[in-house]
């Protein structure tokens, strides 16, 4: 009888045989959603549930352009190695710049909102400490492309802004307080939509190159370490989120479930080559807390 650990890598094999199928299935139900909203409901002016789906879509955009071509790098999982860092750093700026919103503008965002975010800034200081095991410093020196795409956001947010003020000037006749929240919105939206954009970036400038990186257990540890921050997290960000959508928002609600979805096939499908010679689960619980390395 074949343990669970054949049967995950045996699901990975089946599923990922062409490995643009299932991220490529998933991003289609996410654009079905929003062409089903454009075609079923008439809005006047902006249709901010339609905006949210086209914002999913976009995120989704980079975990889809990773999975096809990351295991056709000469070294994936050096590279995945190198790109954990700067996802993680991206996703700490998000939450940092989250909380510092809310403490100026409280009502911005809900306040389990924010309990969520604290928590995962917390979850993204110890992954980039005790996971990744480098220094602050020389995370904050050494991730240059991060800090370009942060740059990137506040011009965009910048920009965008101010055209919508041009294009509705009662909305901001007289309101600096309206366009700043808007700006600080728009800033922390781009943000988390190019939260991934560091690891596309280098999986598809990479030159065919093997990193120094090979220490099998450093490799796990890294691995092991960023997708159970990124699960973790998007268990609050999606899972939760989606709970609250039901009912009153349906369609964003599968939105958040399709993200979810495709983030942990990532998660997976890298996962399961980086374990593969001991099939993904047997070595993951060496990585794990007593007791949930029991219960693998």
């Amino acid at each position: 009888m074949p343990s669970s650990a054949d049967i995950m890598w045996q699901a990975q094999q089946f599923l990922h045989k062409k490995p643009q199928v299932v991220p490529g299935i998933i991003l289609s139900m996410a654009g079905c959603l929003l062409i089903h909203r454009h075609a079923t409901v008439e809005t006047r002016g902006q249709d901010n549930l339609k905006t949210f789906l086209a914002m999913i879509i976009i995120q989704m955009l980079p975990l889809v352009a990773l999975e096809m071509k990351i295991m056709s790098c000469a070294d994936p999982v050096g590279l995945f190695c190198k790109f954990a860092t700067p996802v993680t750093l991206m996703h700490t700026i998000m939450l940092t710049m989250r909380l510092c919103m809310y403490a100026t503008m409280s009502n911005l965002f809900p306040t389990s909102y924010v309990i969520y975010s604290g928590l995962g800034l917390a979850a993204a200081l110890v992954t980039l400490h005790k996971g990744f095991r480098e220094s602050p410093l020389r995370i904050l020196l050494r991730c240059g492309n991060v800090w370009a795409l942060v740059f990137l956001a506040f011009f965009a947010a910048f920009a965008t802004s101010s055209l919508d003020a041009y294009i509705n000037p009662p909305l901001y006749k007289q309101s600096w307080d309206r366009y700043l929240k808007e700006v600080l919105g728009n800033v922390n939206n781009y943000v988390e939509l190019l939260a991934f954009v560091p690891a596309v970036w280098m999986v598809y400038r990479q030159d065919q190159r093997t990193y120094d990186d090979t220490d099998s257990v450093s490799t796990k540890r890294k691995a092991t370490a960023f997708f159970l921050f990124l699960i973790t997290f998007y268990v609050t960000e999606d899972l939760m989120q989606a709970w609250d959508s039901f009912g009153v928002a349906n369609c964003a609600a599968f939105a958040h479930l399709l993200h979810f979805a495709l983030l942990c096939d990532f998660g997976c499908y890298v996962l399961a080559h980086i374990y593969n010679t001991d099939k993904l689960v047997g070595q993951l619980s060496k990585w794990l807390p007593v007791d949930l390395a029991c219960e693998v």
